[in-house]
């Protein structure tokens, strides 16, 4: 399953083939800093796209570019750094809220690294607030928090009545069998909803109702446990600070995870530091986990069906990309799954580490499935 982030990256994340330009744009001392990024895009666009485009068709090209540099009120309007993506059938300009350095490539893909990043430490959740009349449930990340849905118990009961599901017995339900209906719809609900979403869950709010649900929830098909956290004496900013520090600190844990299965898998021959034997495993199919270095560009050309990889001292056509981009890219196609990590993390030698499958059907599993967060199996050595 594939949660709301990624599946409004996933177009940037799936194209390939055609001239594609990315921009990243750091916007941290206003417009006139942002205006001389945007002309630097546009020069080092024009000195890709000169070679393979008419003046005509590089016009045409560039015109969206062109008209947000001349777009006083939009540029004041765009608050934070952000992302400008185009082909020659599209133009979107995103917000990305991590910090980038400002780059402009010009290649067969999307330079996707920094989007990668961005998904890997702006976690995604849902916050369930329970109260005796009714719950909100909240979709939040790192940076925003949003109201997705409320639930207003008695209208509940009134559409269970108009089914022909209220008796007269209902009608005087004590409290405690009005909050048992209300957690068992809750539980149903959130199952479902869950089929659609994967973010973590977390529950506050009206003690009794949270602790009822939270008992049930344990038990039944949700992503992790839910996560049960007190709301007496506290607000909601500050139940939201508390879920974003242990999110945080679940993404610092997977990366130091990730390494620590990587050496595991290096005592069972099932893993590689070299570039290309990472290239050509990664065309087949057989990279389960793919950990690169942030900050680090290694641009050449991948052939996407026999995995022939090829080193350039630099950024020399339009048909060059970051590999590590194109490796990555190339790895979540197949169900793997990318980490980004730091680059004083990574060995100065070896930009990429790759984590093999352990067996055919693993692969073949994973390509079903075309799940990006693939959990990686735990490592364990023959006795």
């Amino acid at each position: 399953m594939i949660s709301e982030k990624r599946l409004a990256l996933q177009p940037l994340l799936e194209s390939f083939d055609g001239i594609h330009l990315t921009a990243y744009l750091a916007n941290r001392r206003g417009i006139h800093e942002l205006k001389a990024q945007l002309r630097e895009t546009l020069n080092v666009a024009q000195l890709y796209l000169r070679p393979v485009m008419n003046r005509e068709d590089r016009q045409k090209f560039l015109l969206p570019l062109h008209s947000l540099l001349n777009d006083r009120r939009l540029l004041k309007e765009l608050k934070g750094n952000f992302g400008v993506f185009r082909t020659q059938d599209s133009f979107r300009i995103l917000k990305i809220p991590v910090e980038i350095e400002h780059m402009c490539v010009v290649a067969t893909s999307f330079h996707v690294k920094p989007l990668l990043r961005w998904m890997q430490a702006d976690r995604e959740f849902l916050l369930l607030n329970l109260e005796s009349k009714g719950a909100q449930l909240y979709h939040g990340s790192h940076f925003t928090l949003q109201c997705k849905e409320y639930i207003d118990f008695s209208k509940v009961l009134r559409q269970d009545k108009d089914a022909g599901d209220y008796s007269q017995s209902a009608r005087v339900l004590s409290l405690k069998d009005r909050m048992n209906d209300s957690v068992e719809w809750l539980r149903e609900w959130i199952v479902e909803y869950q089929k659609h979403s994967l973010p973590r869950l977390f529950l506050t709010g009206e003690k009794s109702l949270a602790e009822a649900l939270h008992k049930q929830l344990r038990y039944n098909n949700v992503s992790k446990p839910a996560l049960l956290l007190p709301l007496q004496g506290h607000s909601l900013s500050d139940v939201c600070l508390q879920i974003r520090t242990l999110l945080k600190n679940d993404a610092k844990n997977a990366l130091d995870q990730a390494f620590l299965q990587f050496e595991c898998a290096e005592e069972l021959n099932l893993s590689s530091k070299n570039i290309f034997q990472i290239a050509k495993a990664a065309t087949q199919g057989q990279v389960r986990k793919l950990i690169i270095a942030d900050g680090f560009h290694l641009f050449g050309k991948l052939n996407p069906k026999t995995g022939h990889l090829t080193l350039h001292p630099g950024h020399l056509d339009h048909e060059d990309d970051d590999i590590l981009d194109d490796l990555a890219q190339t790895v979540l196609a197949q169900g793997g799954e990318v980490i980004v990590a730091p680059r004083d993390q990574v060995p100065k030698t070896s930009p990429a580490l790759a984590i093999f499958y352990e067996q055919a059907q693993d692969v073949a599993s994973a390509q079903l499935t075309g799940a990006y967060d693939f959990p990686v199996r735990t490592f364990r050595r023959s006795v």
